[in-house]
């Protein structure tokens, strides 16, 4: 780079290698040495957001840096300081770089300093200080809260940008040889196309001048962006913002690695003991025992004499699985769970890069698996924990599972891409794909083992050409619309700045809400909208969320004099932000959205009343399908094991479906249990209750929490049964007992009946479940008794004796078809002279042909006999003779090879005339005639004398 390099050219300053002697400081304390010294300096500390971008961001697949979490409030979209309570903030972020536009993946394990996830330490202003406050306190912590000398930093600013270059020498005393002044290219920052941009500049770190790489040399520390402009997709002119803002960012890893004296990140206490817990169970699984030790080869990469950054293949491997290890439990953690497609797919990609290094040093996974059975310190104390592990564990085996099931294929298409050239064709790429599962990223690690390279773009053509788009799997019919189909917030709604007060757990009908905002939906289809959304100041209608569909019913509108009562239907429910609660709602017959948004602001400025009033029975269906799940979940954990986790869930008034963990489909036996212990915790009649505890309180008691879902310092926890027994008497412990904001019945009961309508696979180590209960239980197991009913007047028995009947049944069918076979081996085999013979005459001509038949009722069902007969037959015929064989209405054309007639050809010209069809090959050919044709008009209509 070039400013690295001109960076070496400048310093004079040698240095300590990787600047031993500094004071160490282990990561933890870095952190919170970090946030208290900001704290200190007037700013909220934040806590770490989920890795899942905030608000349903789609720009990115993951949070990749500090201020994603804040995005809003840099935009000026949250309400501002008022709203947030702050106007400077600083966090401790945990980020990801793998998948989209920053993707750091491939380099992992590979260099000193990339990684899947890390943390980065930051410092944001919100309109609150600038410059030469962000400058001082930036400088103020290097130097003297972590003691770093002066003469091995530097710093970069934008050539245009003199009042950073001034500041650097006002505040930090640095000489002009030590601020760099570079291009936008290097220092400009800018959040998107359109939207707050500004000039940075960044303090790097020299680690001395026995490196000679300036690249490896000079460590970018810290990061600080001035954003002090906007600038508009397509414009290049940039225009002052009226607040300026501030966002800064360093490498928590980075750091540590100075403060340590470490040649790179993975020398510091964040990996160190993860590496020596990787190499003692790669240890003792590897099959070989040829190659170095993965201890060994750690030992000496961390011997503090040598300041080793090795590249063995084992040091590599090592790193590899540590970083992904950290990377996977932090997706898990915040509710990532591996899928085929999006961040799900970009998981399970750091899984099977991890286990594909270990496998290929000769490591084997075993009952556990390998990664499943590594302790990650940080980790392996957190609630969930086991639930975490146990998904990674069902990942290692369907990965292995899929290998082991295309390794034929691979190791076919392998050998044939070998033999032409050395690159596997995009057909046998996508095959391996399309029929056993194994994704392109696979492919070509297992191509660049055998020196093979992948024909991508023939493979995105074979993709594309596909287009099989993935469905749910679902048993039911119907469609339930999604979050994203519903609200195309108007300009109001996306400022962010409108609440609901949802008072929906106790009401289902208000009298006198008001109408805060209301925007047409568009319709793309039919062009003229009949959809409008509707955001309430007190609202009864549940958002969709958890899982749970939203809730339906009307609003009835009427204006200040009633002399207009307008009812409309409210279609679905959605948060429209975090705090705004959207209805959409759809015009009645004839009314435009213009006439109701007239009613909803008259001219007069008299406001009509609003009442929002709930589909009771909509809600009620599912309150009980909810409370199901909840029982569900625990039945699962129950009859199959603890490692049972949820991994996606919907709940309507009809239905439920649960996706969970677990490595392979459930026994009709396992099935029965399940179904068995919902009806037993539902028929207990046990009260359905929530109470309101601290979050670390709830987590502590084992209440179950969705990792996908995000929770403040209290939760809402939903408990079935916990209640006293009698007064004086400890309280027994819950049947269920969850996280979950969603409606529920109020007394287990409500569920019953529940029935388990199907079971199978969405994805690798995911499995999915779909039931009914309660009404919608009972009118299933009615439909199945009727059912049941109707196929036993078909057999002629009562519902009782189905079972005995079809197995009596199934016994004389395997009977008949013994039979059958019998008869078969002897039509084969019947002697038999030709009923006539006689030259074809037309596209193909042959002099001679002999047909054989035998005139039987009938004819499908001797297919499987016609081949094996006109074989025995050309067994008995000379050389170069071409039969026909007629087995009821079924033909076939057999020709010798010395006959020099393609069988299938010559099968077409006879039959195609008389109405029948077939095909086949160049010496056999099979079809069929209609059933009346006798064999003596065959022969008439098709051979010459």
């Amino acid at each position: 780079m070039l400013r690295l390099r001109r960076c070496a050219r400048l310093s004079g300053a040698g240095g300590n290698p990787a600047g031993r002697g500094l004071h160490s400081l282990p990561s933890a304390q870095l952190r919170s040495h970090f946030l208290q010294f900001f704290e200190s300096q007037g700013h909220r500390v934040v806590p770490s957001a989920s890795l899942v971008p905030p608000g349903g961001d789609t720009s990115l697949l993951f949070v990749n840096a500090g201020m994603v979490p804040f995005k809003q409030a840099f935009l000026g979209l949250d309400g501002g300081a008022e709203t947030r309570g702050y106007s400077k903030a600083t966090s401790a972020q945990r980020c990801v770089r793998a998948g989209g536009k920053h993707n750091d993946l491939d380099q992992v394990g590979l260099t000193r300093r990339h990684h899947t996830m890390f943390e980065m330490l930051g410092n944001f202003s919100f309109g609150d200080y600038f410059k030469e406050q962000a400058i001082t306190m930036c400088w103020r912590f290097l130097t003297q809260e972590l003691g770093l000398p002066v003469e091995r930093l530097h710093v970069t600013v934008l050539e245009s940008d003199e009042e950073a270059r001034q500041l650097w020498k006002k505040i930090a005393g640095l000489a002009d040889h030590k601020i760099l002044q570079l291009d936008e290219k290097e220092n400009f920052w800018a959040m998107g196309d359109s939207g707050p941009c500004g000039p940075c500049s960044e303090v790097f770190w020299d680690l001395g001048d026995h490196i000679a790489d300036p690249d490896e040399r000079f460590l970018e520390l810290w990061n600080l962006v001035f954003m002090q402009f906007f600038r508009n997709e397509g414009e290049n002119e940039l225009h002052a913002l009226p607040s300026c803002s501030v966002d800064t960012g360093m490498g928590l890893e980075r750091v540590a690695s100075v403060l340590q004296g470490v040649p790179s990140n993975y020398h510091t206490d964040a990996f160190v003991p993860l590496l020596h817990e990787v190499a003692s169970v790669l240890d003792s699984r590897r099959s070989s025992a040829s190659r170095k030790s993965f201890s060994s080869a750690l030992e000496e990469e961390l011997d503090p004499s040598k300041d080793r950054f090795g590249t063995g293949k084992e040091i590599q491997t090592l790193r590899i699985i540590s970083d992904h290890l950290r990377a996977t439990y932090a997706l898990l953690h915040d509710g990532v769970f591996p899928s085929n497609v999006g961040r799900g797919y970009v998981l399970r990609r750091i899984i099977r890069r991890a286990i594909r290094h270990a496998q290929q040093l000769g490591v084997q996974g075993g009952a556990d698996g390998i990664l499943a059975s590594i302790a990650v310190p940080g980790w392996s104390e957190a609630a969930g924990f086991q639930q975490m592990r146990a998904i990674v564990s069902n990942e290692e085996r369907a990965f292995e599972e899929m290998l082991r099931n295309g390794r034929g294929a691979i190791e076919k298409a392998f050998s044939k891409a070998q033999l032409a050239q050395t690159v596997l064709s995009g057909t046998d790429a996508f095959r391996l794909y399309d029929t056993y599962g194994i994704p392109l990223d696979i492919t070509q690690v297992l191509a660049e083992e055998k020196g093979l390279s992948v024909d991508v773009e023939g493979y995105d053509a074979c993709m594309k050409e596909h287009k099989q788009q993935t469905s749910d799997r679902s048993a039911f019919a119907g469609h339930h619309t999604q979050r994203s189909q519903v609200t195309e917030q108007s300009s109001t709604a996306t400022t962010a700045t409108l609440k609901s007060e949802f008072v929906g757990y106790d009401q289902l009908d208000v009298p006198d809400s008001r109408v805060l905002d209301s925007w047409s939906l568009p319709n793309k289809k039919k062009g003229a909208s009949d959809e409008f959304s509707v955001i309430l100041d007190r609202c009864p209608f549940y958002p969709e969320g958890g899982g749970q569909v939203g809730d339906r019913g009307h609003l009835l509108i009427v204006s200040a004099d009633g002399s207009q009562r307008t009812v409309i239907p409210v279609e679905n429910t959605t948060k429209s932000n975090d705090d705004a609660i959207a209805l959409k709602c759809s015009l009645p017959k004839g009314v435009t959205y213009a006439e109701v948004s007239a009613l909803l602001y008259p001219a007069d400025g008299q406001e009509p009343t609003v009442q929002a009033v709930v589909d009771r029975k909509f809600r009620a269906g599912c309150a009980v399908h909810h409370t199901a799940t909840h029982l569900l979940q625990r039945a699962l954990k129950a009859e199959l094991g603890e490692h049972v986790t949820q991994a996606g869930s919907q709940v309507t008034n009809d239905r439920l479906r649960f996706d969970f963990a677990h490595f392979g489909a459930l026994s009709t036996d396992e099935m029965a249990g399940v179904e068995a212990r919902v009806n037993e915790f539902a028929s207990t009649e046990l009260d359905v209750t929530t109470v309101q505890l601290p979050r670390e309180e709830a987590e502590r008691s084992g209440v179950i929490c969705n990792f996908g879902d995000k929770y403040g310092d209290v939760v809402r926890v939903v408990q079935v049964g916990g209640s006293n027994t009698a007064e004086g008497e400890p309280a027994d412990a819950p049947v269920s007992s969850e996280f979950c904001g969603g409606t529920h019945v109020n007394n287990a009961r409500e569920v019953l009946p529940f029935a388990l309508v199907s079971e199978g696979s969405v994805a690798a180590g995911t499995r999915r479940i779909e039931a009914v209960a309660g009404q919608a239980g009972a009118r299933y197991l009615q439909a199945k008794a009727q059912t049941l009913s109707d196929v036993a007047d078909q057999l002629s028995t009562t519902p009782a004796k189905v079972v005995e009947r079809v197995t009596k049944m199934q016994k004389q069918m395997k009977q008949l078809e013994s039979r059958a076979q019998a008869l078969g081996d002897v039509l084969a085999t019947l002697p038999s002279t030709p009923l006539a013979s006689g030259r074809i005459d037309g596209a193909i001509s042959v002099p001679l042909v002999e047909l054989h038949a035998l005139d039987l009722p009938g004819g499908g069902e001797f297919s499987k006999v016609l081949k094996r007969r006109a074989e025995f037959l050309a067994e008995q015929s000379a050389p170069g003779s071409v039969l026909v064989v007629l087995l009821g209405s079924q033909v076939a054309c057999i020709a010798n090879p010395e006959a020099k007639v393609h069988a299938g050809k010559l099968l077409q010209q006879m039959v195609k005339p008389l109405g029948g069809r077939g095909g086949g090959n160049a010496s056999f050919a099979q079809g069929s005639v209609p059933a009346e044709l006798t064999p003596q008009e065959f022969a008439r209509r098709v051979l010459c004398e």
